[in-house]
């Protein structure tokens, strides 16, 4: 990110803003907070299945094991993607994910914490094959980190790789919300299946990212919570149970015929959210979100060598989702922010020393 932002200024480029890049610093450690407790029960969940329904004994030391793996685990990552775009439920998780109206690296790691749940069921068909627990696990970060580094507006495409490959011209088309590029490029690491399923576009005009409808916030809270709450919303105002349902299993896009259609037009000349603050409050978010972040890696660490008892782990969890929801606030210029980043700011000292 440091070198994105580096390279971005010596081409006259505003990659970054402030509250932009904090939000979804926030947002990627309220995903990995969790993931820590949940870890271990979607990781017994795999191996659950695999010892009782492994097909082939598929060895750790099989090249061939491995680039099969590493396609197959690419081959479902699509069809996860894809079910995120056109089922509305799973759609209120992922959105958080296209709400950034600045594509850079930071936007890589804004992810919803619920995903995990979702995106592990798509990859259980691995553990039926007879795909060891720990080779699946490898597969699977290597197609994720993979695509963190397509979010990036600085590499142009590629040439031949373009039809292989996917890239970050591929996926800017994925964030666009231009009508064109709307639920295309669904691809992690290849741009095969696309091309395949017929949901591949070429970046042929500049891309506006964000969602059709605009999330006007950086509050990591409320973002996670507006795509679900919309649902509700919909969901609540039929007073039928079909089409009720059908709000929920039906793409985002989908309205009962009962119900008049929200305008949906898509406004690409719209301008990004922000919110003005004074130097003080922006130098403040940036150096909380900036102690946060070794904090929760070193938690992470710690946490993997030495498990912590659950009421430890429960206690950070919950100093780390009091921090997001006060420097959330502060982001959005909030008056009650001040009073849960007092006692927050009396905790740090003491939640740093379980860290040490």
């Amino acid at each position: 990110m440091g070198l994105e932002w580096r390279v971005g200024g010596t081409r006259g480029r505003q990659v970054y803003r402030v509250p932009d890049v904090t939000s979804n610093l926030l947002v990627g450690m309220a995903q990995l907070a969790p993931a820590v407790v949940l870890a271990g029960f979607l990781q017994a969940t795999y191996e659950f299945v695999y010892e009782r329904s492994a097909v082939f004994d598929i060895k750790e030391n099989s090249p061939i094991g491995w680039i099969g793996l590493l396609i197959g685990v690419d081959f479902l990552y699509y069809w996860f993607h894809r079910f995120s775009h056109r089922v509305h439920v799973a759609w209120a998780a992922h959105a958080l994910h296209h709400q950034g109206e600045d594509f850079n690296l930071a936007l890589g790691i804004r992810q919803h914490p619920a995903e995990g749940f979702i995106g592990r069921a798509f990859y259980l068909p691995l553990a039926i094959i007879g795909v060891p627990p720990e080779m699946s696990i490898t597969a699977v970060v290597i197609n994720t980190a993979y695509q963190v580094f397509l979010h990036t507006e600085l590499v142009g495409k590629l040439g031949p790789l373009e039809w292989v490959l996917n890239t970050p011209s591929h996926h800017r088309v994925h964030h666009g919300i231009n009508p064109a590029y709307l639920d295309k490029n669904f691809g992690g690491m290849l741009i095969l299946w696309d091309r395949m399923f017929g949901t591949f576009v070429e970046e042929n005009e500049q891309p506006v990212y964000g969602t059709v409808e605009q999330v006007a916030s950086f509050d990591p809270i409320h973002c996670m919570w507006a795509p679900l709450d919309d649902t509700i919303e919909r969901a609540s105002r039929t007073s039928d149970s079909l089409d009720e349902l059908g709000v929920w299993i039906m793409p985002p896009g989908w309205w009962p015929k009962s119900m008049a259609k929200a305008d949906t037009q898509v406004r690409l000349d719209r301008p990004k959210y922000d919110v003005k603050r004074s130097r003080g409050a922006t130098l403040y978010l940036m150096a909380m979100t900036g102690l946060m972040i070794p904090m929760m890696m070193r938690y992470l660490f710690v946490n993997d060598l030495n498990p912590r008892p659950l009421t430890m782990q429960l206690a950070f969890i919950t100093w780390a989702a009091v921090s997001i929801v006060g420097l959330g606030g502060l982001l959005e210029g909030r008056s009650w922010a001040k009073y849960v980043e007092a006692p927050r700011l009396v905790a740090t000292p003491f939640v740093v020393m379980t860290l040490v």
